[in-house]
């Protein structure tokens, strides 16, 4: 029983990771960071909208604030990104990378979890008899 409970959470943590680096690789990756499509910023903005489970809770004078901040500092946001050098290609290798690395390191804690489950249950049902 204590096998199952070490795999299921171990699981549950995977499944959190790999969430987060779907999430990060879809922010790091998404096009619109380009400096060629900052031109259809303003476009891209008006059509943003709170998913319908979200919006009873955010207010729409909140959002409407939000845009106006976002127009406001896209000069700044343009000459950022046109400073920077393209790496969205890099930043996918890097999310998978650490998502790799990260998911590793959960299947060793789940053998060394299972491992030690193994050691100390030989020696309670050792002293049991």
């Amino acid at each position: 029983m204590a096998h199952a409970i070490i795999w299921i959470i171990v699981a549950l943590i995977l499944g959190i990771w790999t969430l987060l680096a779907w999430t990060a690789d879809a922010v790091l990756t998404w096009p619109g960071w380009s400096t060629q499509s900052l031109a259809e910023w303003p476009l891209w903005l008006d059509s943003l909208q709170a998913p319908t489970w979200l919006a009873p809770w955010i207010p729409q004078m909140w959002l409407d604030e939000t845009r106006a901040w976002l127009l406001d500092a896209s000069p700044e946001i343009e000459a950022a990104l046109k400073s920077l050098p393209d790496l969205r290609g890099l930043f996918g290798v890097i999310v998978w990378t650490a998502w790799t690395i990260g998911a590793g390191m959960l299947l060793l804690m789940g053998i060394a979890g299972s491992a030690l489950v193994k050691m100390f249950g030989r020696k309670s049902a050792a002293a049991r008899r």
